[in-house]
């Protein structure tokens, strides 16, 4: 199961971090909950300072862009679910932080809401290597932030988006769908202690983003992640720990998709921070996980375990590098069908350049190895590197370009090897001040060792959004 669409989207999603960073997004805040909520009531506008402003200012942006270039790492979910609440810290500092963010005052709490509506049209909707079909898709979106500070520093936080498609022709393959990054959270101190208690929720649904997917366009799969996260800010240390109990449940009638199973998972990270500008670590993790059984299923039982090491350095104003490297094990218990079932041991790795090369150009180059589950209940081994930029090129039009490439090979199911190539162009204007649009394309050509297993599709989509 790969997230490679859970955080920013557009085409690259780290340049357009690394642009809104640059834009003022970690600015020192001074400002408390409480009394932003308070100028709101006068103002309809809230200036706020996140609880968690201390923790992502340099650990929370590594974490936060990692999360962006590593996937879905579900052999690594340690690592991927420490990624995600800092990357759910960040994204609810930087809310808080925007001068009239919040703009609608409901009783103690701060709201922001959103519509959109989008259109797409695939030439080859189930993935498919012999007469593939196209159509044209609907998606209506609602979506709505929401902030409650119960003192000075402590806060509850919702977040969610949330739509369906419609297939104009294959109204079979219709269904709802909620944005990776839609959660409940409640972030307070206790001493020198941040707590974050936090659900997360998503509905995933666009088959083209998991390599793994052939010949099904019935991808809803429901993943709700349940847990804590605590740090501990000693200055220029700071220690973190994790746990959540994560359930997967499919929602589609493909009986060769990825079946129903739940994991529980444990983190723990500790980040030095020598100098301004510098940041190094290690992370350590494990967890348990439990699949139901499905015709491809070469286990159902398997534990994990990882060590690795993290480094961020600002190397100059306008160039900064990341990356992490690190050991896991992973260990199925086979099943009679698969009795021969291995324990799989490698490195992971990934590594990112953010180079805002001058006032119109921002790229960054990143790539690395992940150990993940598959779409049809196997494991794969996949390598991946991307190359995206965000262009400044024209008056209020924005425009984002990447390139990916992919080389997965099965582990416990098979012995596919295979290729994908994936370019990608969006042109975004925002029209007025609430309204915007957005025209995006995408292509994507897959090659495999295994027969009927290869394909190429086109997708074309056009945005409008509107923030109340």
């Amino acid at each position: 199961m790969f997230t490679r669409h859970f955080f920013f989207s557009g085409g690259g999603n780290a340049g357009k971090l690394a642009r809104e960073q640059d834009e003022g997004g970690n600015r020192p805040l001074d400002v408390g909950l409480g009394t932003a909520l308070k100028k709101a009531q006068r103002t309809s506008k809230t200036s706020a300072r996140h609880v968690s402003a201390r923790p992502t200012r340099a650990w929370g942006l590594w974490l936060a862009l990692a999360l962006s270039l590593a996937g879905g790492a579900r052999a690594q979910e340690a690592v991927r679910l420490s990624l995600a609440s800092a990357e759910a810290a960040e994204a609810r500092r930087r809310a808080a932080a925007t001068l009239g963010y919040y703009n609608l005052k409901l009783g103690p709490t701060a709201w922001r809401f959103g519509a959109s509506l989008g259109t797409e049209w695939s030439d080859n909707i189930r993935l498919e290597d012999q007469n593939p079909k196209s159509d044209f898709l609907f998606r209506p979106e609602m979506t709505a932030r929401m902030l409650w500070p119960i003192s000075d520093k402590n806060s509850i936080n919702l977040s969610l988006g949330a739509g369906y498609t419609a297939y104009a022709s294959y109204s079979e393959y219709n269904r709802f769908y909620v944005r990776p990054g839609s959660e409940l959270s409640f972030d307070f101190y206790v001493g020198d202690f941040w707590i974050n208690v936090h659900d997360r929720f998503s509905i995933l649904e666009d088959n083209y983003l998991d390599p793994t997917v052939v010949g099904s366009a019935d991808y809803s799969r429901l993943e709700n992640a349940a847990g804590l996260t605590a740090l501990w800010d000693l200055n220029k240390i700071l220690l973190r720990a994790g746990y959540d109990h994560l359930n997967y449940l499919s929602l589609n009638d493909d009986t060769g998709g990825q079946p129903d199973g739940h994991s529980d998972v444990v983190s723990l990270s500790a980040g030095y921070a020598p100098a301004a500008g510098l940041l190094f670590g290690v992370d350590l993790g494990g967890g348990l996980i439990h699949y139901e059984a499905g015709p491809n299923q070469g286990f159902e039982d398997a534990s994990q375990w990882n060590v690795g090491l993290f480094a961020d350095a600002q190397i100059s104003q306008y160039i900064q590098m990341r990356g992490s490297v690190g050991y896991v094990v992973f260990s199925p218990e086979p099943v009679p069908a698969a009795p021969d079932l291995d324990e799989f041991s490698g490195i992971y790795s990934q590594v990112a350049l953010i180079h805002r090369l001058n006032e119109y150009v921002t790229y960054t180059l990143s790539g690395g190895r992940n150990v993940s589950f598959t779409f049809y209940g196997g494991t794969i081994d996949l390598y991946y590197a991307r190359l995206a930029a965000s262009w400044h090129l024209f008056h209020k039009i924005s425009l984002n370009t990447s390139l990916d490439y992919e080389h997965g090979e099965y582990l416990t199911y098979g012995s596919e090897k295979f290729d994908r190539v994936g370019p990608a162009i969006t042109f975004g204007r925002r029209i007025t001040e609430k309204l915007s649009a957005s025209l995006g394309y995408r292509f994507y050509w897959r090659d495999s060792n295994f027969p009927n297993r290869d394909y190429t599709v086109n997708v074309v989509s056009l945005r409008l959004a509107y923030a109340f």
